[in-house]
């Protein structure tokens, strides 16, 4: 029987393609090792998710014991009807506190950040320099530092007990004007002639021009500021008093009393804080690497 060509080069390639043992027995153990890491990392949220299903004295038990001997489902009902006082499901509504609130100061940022990176970077105006430079230096004042006279200012304002002292200071944050500044200048300045021929404003420009070619920058910010906004512990507990207004984090000290500590509400609530932040990095994490190339090529 005739062979073909195309046979022919077939058999001719297949003896080229075929890999080593070692080729596999190396990425066999690069993936068990990989596999192994990963499940070390991840022990931790493990045990936890699996002790929102176990009484007090199974999560305190030493050796561990990793599954609950029954697997009490009530445990998340009872902290999600968890009753403050005369409140009632006040569980749900420090989620909606907590997620309202990152959402929020993440999206105020966002935008007024977003404008005063586009100055410092595209805009001549006298002290530019010094200013950029001040803004920086700010980075290093510790935010301990200011908690004592913050409070007694926004106290006299009569500020607390709302959620104002926690997003007017914070509309900018100097590390995400850096950030922004730095990508900003990275973006072709004859983009912007163009569009400025064709009759667009500067803040046209900014908004139709800039704001779409820095996407993954932006959206890194606004993954960094959620996070820090959604686990803010300190802000909620020295300026909300009423236990309506408070967030999760600080909520989930009612859980704590002077003779227990209901440790199963605690993790549940520490899962559902730590599930949005795995969900939103898991989701958006190739801009993370975008931005990250992106910086690295300019540098």
């Amino acid at each position: 029987m005739a062979v073909t060509t195309a046979e022919r080069r077939r058999a001719e390639v297949a003896p080229a393609e075929r890999k080593p043992i070692r080729y596999y027995v190396d990425h066999i153990i690069r993936y068990v090792l990989l596999t192994l890491f990963a499940l070390l990392f991840f022990a931790p949220f493990i045990l936890a998710f699996l002790g929102t299903f176990k009484t007090n004295r199974e999560i305190t038990a030493w050796p561990p014991q990793i599954l609950p001997e029954l697997w009490r489902w009530e445990n998340w009902e009872r902290a999600w009807n968890v009753k403050i006082g005369a409140i009632e499901n006040i569980f749900p509504r420090w989620i909606f506190n907590s997620l309202w609130l990152a959402l929020g100061k993440t999206a105020l940022q966002l935008f007024f950040s977003s404008l005063a990176a586009y100055s410092f970077a595209r805009l001549r105006f006298r002290g530019k320099e010094l200013i950029f430079s001040f803004m920086i230096a700010s980075m290093a004042i510790p935010g301990a530092v200011t908690l004592i006279p913050g409070y007694v200012f926004y106290s006299k304002l009569g500020w607390v007990n709302t959620y104002l002292p926690l997003i007017i200071p914070t509309l900018t944050v100097a590390g995400g004007i850096f950030l922004l500044t730095q990508f900003f200048k990275s973006i072709p300045r004859e983009l912007e002639e163009a569009a400025y021929i064709d009759g667009a404003s500067r803040f046209r420009i900014y908004w139709n021009v800039i704001l779409p070619m820095s996407k993954p920058a932006l959206i890194t910010f606004a993954i960094l500021q959620f996070q820090a906004a959604w686990n803010d512990f300190i802000g909620p507990l020295l300026y909300l008093r009423r236990p309506q207004l408070m967030t999760l984090t600080v909520g989930l000290n009612y859980f704590k009393s002077q003779y227990r500590t209901d440790w199963s509400a605690i993790l549940i609530g520490s899962m559902i804080n730590a599930i949005p932040i795995l969900i939103i990095f898991f989701l958006f994490s190739k801009y993370y690497t975008d931005t990250g190339a992106s910086a690295a090529v300019k540098g």
